[in-house]
């Protein structure tokens, strides 16, 4: 399989829905302390700052993964192209393998052709926190816990841990129950790793998850490569494992990110025959 650039295409911002904007976007945190206050901005100046991450009018990359849960099959790779708007967090995906198309309008989630087994709801900002994790801690509703001193098993990595939760669901496919644990270097204070852990109901029970048990995970996972996009850095290379330094059942890697372009408002506008996915 090529694995390039993948469907490129333009986009243009006309400003549409600014009313929906999520009122977690672009606030501010709850620190635990001025020490968790010290970390974590440290973290997001390592990666290039809040204020240009911001400033972008859209974050677009091609996302590939291979997944070995699903064997040696071609749905073991997930390729999606998508597109976020800073301002709204609308979303627009394209599944080029499965000739499928994912939008979020503010509002609504439409799919057209969706084959993957995840429910489309939970995908619209699943990798937009993998991609943005740094940045993301910066929303209102996040809560960022006391750090504590951990050495990844295996690596003998000394980092610094933080947990990071939510007071209430942060987006549309997420719920108050998710939750992230970062792991950041000292030494360069780029995020070198994290856990996280699933809350949605309906992946929980597509999972068949053990009545009472309100998350799926951890999972854990590391960055092995950095990529530097207009002064800001992003993952380009990460690898996820169901423990720390064990077997691997995922690999990603993230293409052609681009903060230039607009979006046009059509991509968010679902098509007649897309399907709405109810909650």
């Amino acid at each position: 399989m090529q694995i390039e650039s993948v469907l490129r295409r333009p986009f243009v911002l006309s400003g549409m829905l600014l009313a929906l904007i999520s009122p977690s976007v672009f606030a501010s945190p709850q620190y635990s302390n001025d020490e968790t206050k010290r970390v974590i901005e440290n973290m997001v100046e390592a990666h290039g700052g809040l204020e240009k991450w911001q400033s972008a009018p859209s974050i677009q990359y091609d996302a590939v993964m291979h997944n070995n849960y699903h064997g040696k099959t071609e749905m073991a790779w997930w390729v999606q192209h998508e597109v976020i708007d800073q301002k709204t967090r609308q979303v627009y995906q394209e599944w080029p393998i499965d000739d499928a198309q994912l939008g979020f309008d503010g509002e609504e989630v439409w799919t057209q052709n969706w084959k993957r087994p995840n429910p489309p709801t939970m995908m619209v900002h699943f990798f937009y926190y993998f991609v943005n994790l740094p940045w993301l801690t910066q929303d209102d509703n996040v809560v960022l816990g006391e750090p504590k001193k951990f050495i990844w098993p295996g690596l003998g990595k000394e980092l610094i841990e933080v947990s990071m939760n939510f007071t209430e669901a942060p987006t549309v496919g997420k719920t108050g129950k998710d939750y992230f644990v970062l792991y950041i270097d000292p030494e360069t204070w780029r995020l070198f790793g994290y856990q996280y852990g699933i809350g949605y109901k309906r992946f929980l029970d597509m999972v068949n998850m053990p009545e009472g048990q309100e998350t799926f995970g951890p999972l854990w996972r590391i960055i092995t490569s950095y990529a530097e996009v207009d002064g800001l850095l992003f993952p380009e290379a990460f690898r996820t494992m169901p423990e720390a330094d064990e077997r691997i059942v995922g690999n990603h890697v993230i293409l052609n990110i681009d903060l230039s372009e607009r979006f046009d408002d059509s991509k968010f506008a679902r098509p007649t025959d897309g399907v709405v996915d109810r909650e």
